[in-house]
């Protein structure tokens, strides 16, 4: 490969890791009162709650412990196994022959919830496809709910295709109120009034139009301390508001405020407002309004049609390795990352950038999974078995770097040395890498939770490690190597010295 067309792929490769770093690890905040977030691949990561105290930007060091809340949320027609039993009780033998006639047991005659029949599920005991696409709404909704909170290490996952589990960790003031309100579903009703019973709705959308005719958007604002909710009205809306709150300064109005069926907050109305924004405080924070302004901005595309939600009690779980966990894998990491630079740099000098190329590319890609794939998050676990495949791949660089060593050294060129070299090893670590992602793949399939997804990891990172070994290592040789004049000095390989005799 000639030296200019070493040069301009060389820049290429280190622009393009350039921008896998930036993406993958750099987060930060802009805009006005710093609303909006960059934020990076590794911030979007799921993380364990185990991992003790704060990861990311959404906290200061030391305000997180580890651990967090949980909640089930049951959609209509769905309850839990002790709700079955608690109604029970109480009712005679009739009665609880009639109560039971609606309910079938899912998933199995084992399974943890009940379904109602003509609500979730049909009379033989399947999930009612109107059910399945309800929920799949819902859950759509919910999740986006919990993203916009950007909160590191929020998950959001359907279980057994009928519940659904949400978990925050303790980095919040009012984790419980999140997880709360978020369970609202519906669209967003505002009706006007001197008391709610009594109330009118501030506006009714004809044929054809929505909530969002008349409610631009919902936003969050902040002052220091206080938070604020931001109503931003169309025009429809605004002359709608307007008209409400004419007579405001002689009999003070009330704003009802709710989501679906839910009253979320009220405002009380002492004058004429003929503005299309409105901004609510009371006793808001600016994570608490984060959290309502979320609520609502998602209602706007909600329909009255909407699965109902109801949680359950919200628990804590208490970080089970401490509260430095996630220090600690730093800490780990970096030891790992010096220790293995120092050894390439010192044993194979200038060659150890292409080992630092080809690790940092293996690095990314599995960062890049672990944020894509659904089920992949990152733990203790998931950690150890990504620092495994870490040292696979070192491993395997070291030794096609010294089987080329060992060609360059009885007195072949460079070229042929790297080619014999890694001719000699290649099956040699191509069975290895298959061995053990086979073995990482089998264990995800018949293992239990924490470990299936460890296995599963150490088996996606044995096959990038085989890639960026075989392939990608091979690549960046030839390509740094073609910078340099003395590929001997470049790679720190010796001939042997033959004494004369």
């Amino acid at each position: 490969m000639g030296k200019k067309k070493s040069v301009v792929l060389l820049v290429i490769y280190t622009l393009l890791i350039a921008v896998l770093c930036f993406i993958c690890t750099v987060s930060f905040s802009y805009g006005t009162d710093q609303l909006y977030t960059f934020s990076s691949v590794m911030r979007m990561m799921e993380k364990d709650a185990d991992l003790g105290l704060a990861y990311g930007a959404n906290a200061d060091a030391g305000a997180y412990l580890g651990g967090g809340y949980s909640a089930v949320y049951y959609p209509e027609g769905v309850i839990s196994a002790r709700e079955y039993a608690d109604n029970l009780d109480g009712m005679t033998d009739e009665e609880q022959a009639d109560y039971a006639a609606n309910y079938v047991r899912y998933p199995d005659e084992n399974g943890s919830v009940y379904l109602e029949k003509g609500v979730a599920c049909n009379e033989d005991g399947t999930v009612m496809s109107s059910f399945e696409e309800a929920f799949s709404s819902a859950l759509e909704t919910v999740t986006q709910r919990f993203a916009r909170l950007r909160v590191d290490g929020a998950r959001v996952e359907a279980v057994d295709g009928c519940m659904i589990r949400v978990f925050l960790p303790a980095m919040m003031d009012s984790e419980y109120t999140a997880i709360s309100v978020f369970a609202y579903t519906g669209e967003l009703r505002i009706t006007y009034g001197s008391d709610e019973a009594s109330a009118t709705a501030l506006f009714t959308p004809r044929a054809g139009e929505t909530v969002a005719d008349y409610v631009e958007a919902v936003n969050s604002r902040a002052s220091g301390e206080t938070g604020y909710v931001e109503f931003v009205f169309t025009d429809k809306g605004r002359e709608a508001l307007a008209s409400a709150t004419s007579g405001a300064a002689e009999t003070a109005v009330t704003l009802y405020f709710y989501v679906g069926d839910s009253l979320v907050l009220n405002l009380s109305v002492n004058e004429a407002y003929d503005q299309n924004t409105l901004y609510i405080s009371g006793s808001y924070t600016p994570e608490t309004a984060n959290t309502v302004a979320t609520l609502f901005s998602t209602a706007l595309s909600g329909t009255e049609d909407d699965l109902t939600l109801t949680p359950s009690d919200a628990y804590f779980h208490h970080a089970l390795y401490g509260e430095n966990t996630v220090l600690m894998l730093y800490i780990a990491f970096g030891v790992f990352f010096v220790a293995m630079m120092a050894f390439f740099f010192i044993r194979y000098h200038r060659l150890g950038f292409v080992h630092l190329y080809t690790y940092l590319l293996f690095l990314f890609a599995m960062i890049l999974c672990g944020w894509s794939i659904p089920f992949l998050y990152l733990s203790v676990e998931t950690f150890l078995a990504f620092m495994l495949a870490s040292v696979l791949l070192c491993v395997s660089d070291a030794v096609a770097f010294e089987c080329a060593r060992k060609e360059f050294a009885l007195g072949k060129t460079m070229t042929s040395s790297v080619k014999t070299g890694y001719k000699k090893c290649f099956w040699k670590l191509f069975d290895l890498h298959i061995v053990v992602a086979v073995i990482g793949f089998l264990v995800y399939a018949i293992a239990l939770t924490s470990l299936q997804t460890a296995a599963f990891v150490l088996g996606l990172g044995a096959a990038f490690s085989g890639i960026a070994t075989l392939l990608v290592n091979r690549f960046g040789w030839a390509v740094m190597m073609g910078t340099s004049k003395k590929p001997g000095k470049f790679c720190n390989f010796k001939r042997e010295e033959v004494e004369d005799e």
